[in-house]
């Protein structure tokens, strides 16, 4: 039964992996060189701006309520409408912030604000929708979903040409896996706005986590964020930044199948968590790290030349083992924190994401001011590492205090 168990969980891990390489392996090496190569350099940083934005928005509330939804399906009832009625106010946000962010930066990247809300908006449903998959623990719909979502992302790029629209490109792909998703799940299903017994309570879970998303996934997307605000050139320095991340950035995104499936079957495990399997994990994550940084920066010479030119991969190539190490970082801190959770109330995320918060103000901003894009790619690798080990350490405590009631 264990080596089933251990079989199924490697088979779904696949599923998940393949399907989000092939989605993220089209934006990265298809979609974001094609607007380089059509935009040009301080353009396409105007952009990274934009979606910078929708990649925090969908990351935090998008995959605050998917993991909002897993956790209170271990617990207690629900229906759609209560995590319907929070995704509504979230698309208000959305609207909200897309028109401030527009008027902080002085242009919109050539698009309408209207259709950058939409598209943040289709982009959050996207990340909360594959929960559908996740509670059903059906990978190969999973899988199905991202590749159809790839597909919609490869026609917007060639239907470019008709549409002269860098957000329909987006808006294209994530529409495509949102129809999936209607047409075979239930989650989108009438009545929309139907709320349980339990909406109070369970508002509170989808606002706590996404809270926490939202203050420790600003770091990943705070390069895009910040770089064209704080940075002379910084339309043209983000680009350099990005480029710089890219692979490193690729492997941060196994982290979305990996701990899909880890909270998919330890929401089914009903066995005994203990300090020496913990401390097994923690392990086994930072062999992972060493053999992802090497990994990214390896491929990092050999794809980068291919997909952009060599002025971006001269400037970027000078900080790729400390800014691709950053981002493996963050990857395996997400994992921990998955992991975390299992056994912990979600306070500790809330904890986790307020000293993320301070860290970051403390550090990032003040290497930043000094050093430039070297400060920032230090800036985050420190705080990264620091996040795990404060992860590890939550997660040892919590343990202990679990043992002790």
């Amino acid at each position: 039964m264990k080596l089933d168990s251990i079989k199924r969980f490697a088979l779904d891990f696949l599923y998940g992996t393949v399907a989000l390489i092939a989605l993220n392996g089209i934006i990265t090496f298809l979609v974001y060189p094609f607007i380089n190569r059509t935009l040009g350099n301080e353009a396409n940083g105007q952009v990274l701006f934009f979606t910078a934005i929708m990649g925090l928005m969908a990351s935090a509330f998008g995959s605050g309520v998917n993991y909002a939804r897993m956790k209170i399906s271990t617990v207690r009832h629900s229906e759609n409408g209560d995590y319907n009625c929070f995704l509504l106010a979230v698309a208000i946000l959305a609207v909200i912030i897309t028109i401030v962010a527009s008027f902080i930066k002085g242009n919109s990247a050539g698009a309408s604000v209207i259709s950058i809300a939409i598209l943040i908006i289709v982009t959050v449903l996207r990340y909360y929708a594959d929960v559908q998959f996740r509670l059903d623990l059906n990978y190969k719909r999973f899988f199905w979903y991202y590749i159809f979502i790839t597909i919609g992302y490869v026609i917007g790029v060639f239907t470019y040409r008709w549409t002269n629209s860098w957000t329909m490109i987006f808006i294209t792909g994530e529409c495509f896996g949102l129809i999936y998703v209607t047409i075979v799940g239930n989650i989108f299903k009438r009545p929309f706005f139907k709320r349980s017994d339990h909406f109070a309570e369970n508002t509170k879970v989808m606002w706590n986590l996404s809270s926490a998303y939202l203050m420790s996934d600003f770091v990943s997307y705070a390069d895009r964020v910040m770089i064209p605000l704080l940075i002379v050139n910084g339309d043209e320095a983000s680009t350099i930044f990005y480029v710089s991340t890219l692979l490193g950035k690729m492997v941060s995104l196994l982290s979305t199948p990996l701990n899909g499936v880890i909270v998919g079957h330890l929401s089914r495990y009903k066995g005994k968590i203990t300090k020496k399997m913990f401390a097994g994990v923690t392990g086994i994550l930072l062999v992972c790290a060493g053999i992802f940084v090497c990994g990214s920066v390896i491929g990092s010479y050999i794809i980068i030349p291919l997909i952009y030119n060599a002025d971006v991969m001269e400037a970027a190539s000078k900080l790729f083992w400390i800014a691709n190490a950053g981002q493996v970082f963050f990857f395996i801190s997400n994992t921990m924190m998955v992991v975390v959770l299992r056994f912990a109330t979600e306070k500790y995320q809330i904890y986790m994401g307020t000293a993320y918060t301070i860290l970051f103000i403390v550090i990032i901003i003040p290497f930043m001011f000094l050093w430039g894009l070297w400060g920032m790619a230090a800036g985050l690798l420190i705080i990264n590492i620091l996040k795990f080990c404060i992860i590890t350490g939550l997660g040892f405590y919590a343990l202990g205090e679990k043992k002790e009631k």
